[in-house]
């Protein structure tokens, strides 16, 4: 065992930092020598990041992420826990694949990656063979490749066939109406092509399904404009729960990452938009962060520009530099990086016990570098800019996993 101690750690119950001392165990040999005790002195503890978005490609994509590069950069962003969504090859909507998906996540012992199955034309009237398997549900509005699109009349009857099952699990939906989509496909930018009234038409088709189907937990993910933050103001569901991605807070039209990083879904929205929003994650109006990590490759990117830049060990970075600018507040970092998470995903919030644990350095500044990033594509929208919160411990189940030196 190892001490770290004279660390200020995060108390979930008392909502404030603490001093403490704890013991960890080195069971991987992370650390190069046999120290019994590590100064944290001028480090702060919070509990690790439970990402409810990502894609880590497997099996199908390879190329771009798999289920143990995925997970080292998870853990590099002080992510232990993630939802991996379904848009692989084979689609993650059976039970077959949904054992399939598991088993290779068993390839890595960093961190849990909990596995969605989407529910589409095929599998919509036998989620209650799926459900004992999966750990949450995923609804693609919008159409997607892989033929993930679910009719819009089957979707009340899935929805009913899970009430009437008694699922404990979310479903999981993404906020844009592809009758829109379509509507706008021959704009000239991406932007104008997936316009904010995408977005506001298919949360207002979320929040009836969630009114509708009570006993369910309904979830809108990826907000993204100010439209469905006046909606979400309106709508008081204990039901319905929403995130946005981190790149909504730093990112819109005036000030958007380079090229390449540049087109995701939803797109970047105005200067407004991302003030409102920012205000409205601040508030704990969208409860919860997530990354939507959706690596390809540069050449992909240069060659079709597909939607999607990673994202999971950008998160914290981003939250930390945030609360740096005054924008945001520790207590409601953690609620968004953990607390709602584990709530909405049904995993067991340790109150009492470091068990979880980031320990990073919230005061000195560090640079984005090619080095730092992990995802198998090997770059990041935040390349070249400086932030706050350089990780330098990485605690899961009590286990040091992840120790880095500077």
């Amino acid at each position: 065992m190892v001490k770290l101690s004279n660390l200020k750690c995060w108390n979930i119950q008392q909502r404030d930092f603490q001093i403490i001392d704890i013991e960890v165990q080195d069971k991987l040999n992370l650390l190069s020598s046999k120290k019994q005790e590590i100064d944290c002195s001028g480090l702060i503890g919070i509990p690790s990041g439970i990402d409810t978005h990502v894609h880590f490609r497997e099996p199908g994509f390879e190329h771009k992420e798999d289920m143990l590069t995925g997970a080292l950069t998870a853990i590099n962003g002080g992510v232990t826990t993630v939802l991996d969504m379904a848009n692989t090859n084979p689609i993650t909507d059976s039970v077959e694949s949904i054992l399939q998906k598991k088993k290779l996540a068993e390839k890595q012992q960093f961190i849990d990656i909990l596995i969605a199955s989407a529910i589409t034309n095929r599998n919509y009237k036998k989620l209650d063979k799926i459900d004992p398997f999966c750990d949450a549900y995923k609804i693609f509005l919008p159409e997607f490749e892989g033929d993930l699109r679910i009719d819009e009349e089957r979707i009340s009857i899935s929805l009913a066939s899970l009430e009437e099952i008694e699922t404990g699990k979310p479903i999981i939906i993404q906020a844009e109406d592809q009758e829109i989509i379509s509507r706008y496909n021959n704009k000239e930018t991406h932007q104008k092509q997936r316009p904010p009234e995408a977005e506001t038409i298919a949360f207002q088709k979320i929040f009836n399904w969630a009114k509708d189907f009570r006993s369910l937990k309904i979830h809108a993910t990826l907000l993204s404009n100010s439209l469905s933050i006046k909606m979400l103001e309106m709508t008081h569901l204990p039901n319905l729960t929403s995130d946005t991605s981190f790149r909504y807070l730093l990112f819109d039209v005036e000030n958007v990452p380079p090229e390449y990083a540049a087109k995701v879904n939803p797109p970047f929205r105005s200067k407004m938009d991302r003030n409102l929003l920012l205000k409205a994650f601040a508030t704990g109006l969208i409860e919860i962060i997530c990354s939507d990590h959706a690596p390809h490759t540069l050449e992909e990117k240069a060659k079709n520009n597909p939607s999607g830049i990673p994202g999971i060990q950008e998160i914290l970075p981003t939250l930390v530099t945030k609360i740096k600018q005054s924008e945001l507040e520790w207590d409601r970092v953690i609620e968004a990086f953990h607390i709602f998470p584990a709530k909405l995903l049904d995993i067991e919030i340790d109150n009492y016990h470091a068990r979880n644990l980031v320990i990073l350095d919230e005061n000195v500044p560090f640079k984005i570098s090619k080095d730092w990033v992990k995802t198998k594509v090997k770059w990041s929208a935040l390349q070249g800019q400086n932030m706050f919160g350089r990780i330098h411990f990485v605690i899961k189940d009590g286990i040091l996993k992840l120790h880095n030196t500077f």
